[in-house]
């Protein structure tokens, strides 16, 4: 698990812009402490990239996100930059296999793939991260659509699952997200003269997450990749120590256990609480974690409004009674 240390990127070469700051050839020490967050522990880390294209950034800028790890397709020095400059650099490395099966005909150049293994303590596996690119805005629609994926096989995942994805279940690609499909999730770098990050646009802070088994090894494959050809860079930006389990969610439990449940009553969903839990206090929490809403539960029929929530994944849960089985709601 992450403890609280100063670390040195060491042998590293880096660059600033303004407020942001990008550090590449990070040894795999450097990567391990990014990563590692809360209730996890993270193994056999493995880098398959150009040293360059790899970096810890940091600093205040037009990202949602403060610090953390970025993979490019050329180079993250180049990130550091303003809209004004222009991030591209061409490597002349392959692209990835398993990437090349997301865009099917069209081939992956200048590849950078991240690896690892994880333990969580908890079940369920969160993680923040945003996409952007220079391919922004001019490409939107066309082949050049870089792709990046973030894989998770364990159990319940036998083959490799796609995690990067909106709320709705849309993996994140320069076609999914841009300044006519999901707006809401878009950051349009360009028309606002960002000042400290080169790319042209790039997506909000987004959460992957999964349903694991506590204790379980699981395996991720981080990879992005150019399409079409091996310029107009792209990046994915993984917050620094987000990557963390929490208790929320709880499957395979046998039916006799006590849980909460959900009803459908007209237009309004209903949860279903023990007449223990009355006058309690109920929460609403997001998949980041975050404490949405706290009321005391009156009765054993809690009406619950989502209306004006982003789309995704609720939990409603009871903190004073943490035998009982939490309720997810799916807000479409």
């Amino acid at each position: 698990m992450r403890s609280f240390l100063t670390f040195v990127l060491a042998g590293s070469a880096s660059l600033a812009a303004a407020q942001l700051t990008v550090t590449d050839s990070l040894t795999i020490g450097s990567v391990t402490q990014l990563l590692e967050g809360l209730n996890v522990s993270i193994l056999n880390v493995e880098v398959n990239c150009p040293e360059q294209a790899m970096g810890h950034f940091v600093g205040t800028s037009e990202l949602a996100i403060s610090e953390g790890l970025v993979l490019t397709t050329g180079s993250a020095d180049q990130l550091a930059g303003g809209a004004a400059s222009f991030a591209s650099a061409y490597l002349g490395t392959p692209g990835d296999a398993d990437l090349d099966l997301e865009v099917v005909t069209v081939p992956t150049y200048d590849a950078c793939v991240l690896e690892f293994d994880c333990i969580p303590m908890g079940d369920t596996l969160l993680f923040n991260f945003s996409f952007g690119s220079e391919e922004y805005p001019e490409f939107a629609g066309s082949t050049f659509n870089d792709v990046f994926a973030i894989y998770l096989t364990g159990p319940g995942f036998p083959m490799p699952t796609n995690v990067a994805a909106l709320p709705n279940g849309t993996p994140v690609a320069i076609n999914n997200v841009n300044g006519m499909l999901n707006v809401e999730y878009f950051h349009d770098n360009e028309t606002i003269g960002g000042a400290y990050v080169a790319y042209d646009g790039f997506t909000t802070n987004l959460t992957a997450f999964a349903v694991v088994e506590p204790d379980a090894e699981y395996h991720f494959k981080i990879a992005i990749a150019d399409v079409g050809d091996g310029v107009f860079d792209s990046g994915v930006f993984l917050e620094a120590f987000s990557f963390r389990s929490v208790s929320l969610l709880t499957t395979g439990v046998d039916e006799q256990v006590p849980r909460l449940r959900t009803i459908t009553d007209g237009d309004q969903l209903v949860v279903l609480v023990p007449d223990a839990a009355v006058g309690e206090l109920i929460e609403l929490v997001d998949m980041r974690g975050s404490v949405i809403e706290r009321v005391t539960v009156q009765s054993q029929r809690v009406p619950v409004d989502l209306t004006g929530l982003p789309a995704g994944v609720y939990i409603a849960r009871i903190p004073q009674h943490p035998a009982l089985v939490p309720v997810r709601l799916v807000k479409e």
